[in-house]
C-alpha cells in the first residue's frame, strides 16, 4: 500500500498503514524499505501478522511493526540511518565485525552493510532517515567533512543515551501526531534536525574518534554581517548551514570558524536568537486569537517547554506573561 498524505496536510508529511496475514508479502514489504532480504520462516503460518504504521515528515520516518513469527533474514547493505527499539520479543543482528542482541527496551542501529537478522515474535519502533541528512549536521556543528561521517558501532554508548534516545524518538512520533506541528515547515525541519542530532550523540561515529576543527580563514566582519542580514530575512525559512554560506559565497566551515570569532556562537544558535526575537515580537503584538503554542511553532520550536525556557532566559518573562500584558485574554496563552 503505497502512502498517501493526507487530506489537508502538506505532501511532506504522510501516514501508512501497512499489514498482512502473507509471511512472503510481509517480506516483500520489510524489503521496500531495506533492500534485498532472503528470509527463512520457521513455526506455524496460520497466525502470521505483519503490520506496520508509519508517521512521515520531510526527512524523518517512526513506524511500529508487528512480526509474528520466527525468521533468519540475510540482507543487504542499507545506505541510510535506521534505528530499531524492541518492546517485545527478541531480535539479533550479525555482521562481519559486530553482533547485537535486543530485548524488550533496547535500541540498536540497523547495519549499513550486509548482515544477518534473527527474529522471534517482536513489536518494535523503527526510526529511520537519511544517512546524508545527519551527516551535514554533524558537518555543520564540528566541521567534519561530510564524507568523512560515519557510524562506527551498532549499539548506543551506553544504556542512558538508550533511554535518550528513546525519549526522543517517542517524543518526536508523537508531534508527527500535531496537526499544528506537521503544518509548519519550520517545526518538521526543526524536529527533524533534533532527531539527527540526537543520533550523533547516542551512537557512536567518527566525529567522537577524529580531532578535526575549522581552519583559520580570513573571513570578517563583512561576511558575518551579510550572512546575519541573510538570516534575518530568511528566518521564517527553514534554513541550513550550507544554505547561508551558499548564499554568502563562502565555505560551512569558513562561515562557523567566522561567526564564532566574531559573534561568539554558531550561524544555527544565531538563527535560533532571531526566532526567538521574532516570537517575542509577535507575542508583544498579538493577532486575535494568537496563542503561545501557535507563536513557538510559527518559529520552529515543536517542543513549548524548550521555547519557553528560551523564552525566560532572553526576556526575565514567560511567554503568556507577554501575551497577556498585550491585552490578549488567558484563554489565548495556550491552545485549546
Amino acid at each position: 500500500m503505497p502512502a498517501m498524505a493526507d487530506q489537508g496536510r502538506p505532501e511532506a508529511v504522510t501516514r501508512d498503514v501497512v499489514e498482512t496475514s502473507d509471511p512472503e508479502r510481509g517480506h516483500h514489504l520489510i524489503a521496500l524499505r531495506f533492500r534485498e532480504h532472503r528470509a527463512r520462516i520457521t513455526g506455524p503460518r496460520a497466525g502470521f501478522r505483519y503490520r506496520r504504521v508509519t508517521l512521515r515528515a520531510d526527512d524523518l520516518d517512526i513506524s511500529e511493526t508487528r512480526y509474528t513469527m520466527r525468521n533468519r533474514t540475510e540482507s543487504s547493505p542499507y545506505p541510510d540511518f535506521a534505528t530499531v527499539t524492541v518492546t517485545h520479543g527478541r531480535y539479533a543482528v550479525r555482521t562481519m565485525n559486530e553482533e547485537l542482541h535486543l530485548g524488550p527496551g533496547m535500541t540498536g542501529r540497523y547495519p549499513e552493510v550486509g548482515a544477518s537478522h534473527m527474529v522471534d515474535d517482536i513489536t518494535s519502533v523503527v526510526v529511520r532517515m537519511p544517512m546524508t541528512r545527519i551527516a551535514a549536521g554533524a558537518a555543520a556543528r564540528t566541521g567534519l567533512p561530510v564524507t568523512n561521517f560515519r557510524f562506527t558501532a551498532l549499539a548506543p554508548l551506553s544504556s542512558e543515551m538508550d533511554l535518550l534516545w528513546q525519549s526522543v524518538a517517542s517524543f518526536a512520533r508523537q508531534q508527527l501526531g500535531v496537526d499544528a506541528v506537521l503544518a509548519s515547515p519550520l517545526a518538521r525541519s526543526g524536529l527533524v534536525d533534533l532527531v539527527a542530532n540526537t543520533a550523533v550523540a547516542v551512537f557512536p561515529n567518527t566525529t567522537m574518534t577524529i580531532h578535526y576543527l575549522p581552519g583559520q580563514s580570513d573571513v570578517g566582519h563583512v561576511v558575518v554581517r551579510r550572512a546575519a542580514e541573510f538570516i534575518e530575512a530568511h528566518a521564517a525559512e527553514p534554513l541550513t548551514v550550507g544554505q547561508i554560506a551558499a548564499a554568502c559565497e563562502i565555505s560551512q566551515r569558513a562561515l562557523q570558524a567566522a561567526f564564532r570569532r566574531h559573534q561568539g556562537q554558531s550561524p544555527m544558535a544565531f538563527l535560533r536568537s532571531v526566532r526567538l526575537r521574532q516570537a517575542h515580537r509577535d507575542l508583544r503584538h498579538p493577532e486575535p486569537g494568537q496563542t503561545v503554542a501557535q507563536t513557538a511553532r510559527r518559529w520552529g520550536w515543536a517542543h513549548l517547554g524548550r521555547f519557553a525556557q528560551a523564552y525566560h532566559e532572553a526576556y526575565g518573562c514567560h511567554p503568556n506573561e507577554t501575551l497577556r500584558a498585550a491585552g490578549a485574554p488567558r484563554s489565548a496563552e495556550r491552545d485549546a
